[in-house]
């Protein structure tokens, strides 16, 4: 899973690494492809709050 400047589910702590393996096991995934659907998930919603200036809300 290492490229570029992905995560290595090693570089996890042990805590997020059980967490991670409970919900690879609950959607019936790798652990693996359960880190790279939570960090998908994580970027999205930051380029979803990135919004451009001048677009505040008044």
């Amino acid at each position: 899973m290492l490229q570029n400047n992905q995560l290595e589910i090693r570089h996890i702590s042990p805590e997020v690494r059980q967490l991670i393996k409970m919900y690879a096991d609950v959607n019936n995934c790798t652990q693996s492809e359960m880190l790279e659907r939570i960090i998908l998930e994580w970027d999205a919603q930051q380029s979803e709050s990135e919004r451009p200036p001048g677009d505040e809300d008044e």
